[in-house]
């Protein structure tokens, strides 16, 4: 999460905290500003001093993940052909989806009574699905994969899914399954789905990666 949503003590940011709490345990069309005002234990009066409506507290969060997706989702210039690079990107972005996973769970409901949302959201699958295949790219020139061109494409797209909408499926089939245990089975998914294409060399190392996951779930 942006690092402003996470430090001082200012009554906006505070807010802006405790919208993205509450939204995230409860969604967004569920929570409203006097849930949010509670829980900073400000008044209503308060809280509409610095946002005016609950569209605003939804703008600003929005404003603080397309920050924090670009740092994500940037290639490193000085990016090397490793799996451990990959599975850096791969922590990254489970840990953006989780600190904002409002955006991903509610994302039909958000994107027609915010048109904001569905913009960025739109931007953002199109980036990940394109960070995907540089880092597949990367690690077939670097030989550690070896899946074709035209193939490629179509993996990452299939990997920007996963990410994308896994929660989602482990929500309609277990209600009570925790974001953290879905983003630990996320990883183990697009970790698995590359073994196909992984040279000789880098199998038994991408086994032992993917094995973190094992135990969730």
């Amino acid at each position: 999460m942006n690092e402003r949503l996470k430090s001082g003590g200012a009554t906006r940011q505070r807010i802006l905290v405790a919208s993205l709490l509450l939204f995230n345990e409860q969604g967004e069309p569920r929570t409203t500003t006097n849930d949010i005002a509670n829980e900073v234990d400000i008044s209503p009066g308060n809280l509409h001093y610095h946002f005016h409506k609950k569209s605003d507290l939804v703008d600003a969060l929005l404003a603080e993940f397309r920050a924090d997706a670009r740092r994500v989702l940037r290639p490193s210039d000085a990016e090397q052909a490793s799996l451990e690079n990959f599975w850096i990107f791969l922590h990254l972005l489970l840990e953006l989806t989780a600190a904002y996973r409002f955006l991903f769970r509610d994302m039909e409901s958000l994107t027609v009574e915010y048109p904001n949302v569905g913009r960025a959201m739109r931007h953002f699958a199109k980036g990940l699905a394109a960070a995907f295949e540089f880092h597949l790219q990367t690690l077939a020139d670097g030989r550690i994969l070896s899946p074709g061109s035209e193939e490629m494409h179509v993996v990452a797209r299939d990997l920007a899914v996963i990410a994308l909408f896994s929660q989602r499926f482990d929500a309609l089939i277990d209600a009570s399954s925790a974001a953290d245990v879905s983003s630990l089975r996320i990883a183990r998914s697009i970790l698995n789905i590359l073994k196909p294409f992984v040279a000789e060399g880098a199998a038994e190392h991408l086994d032992e990666l993917a094995s973190h996951y094992e135990a969730s779930g």
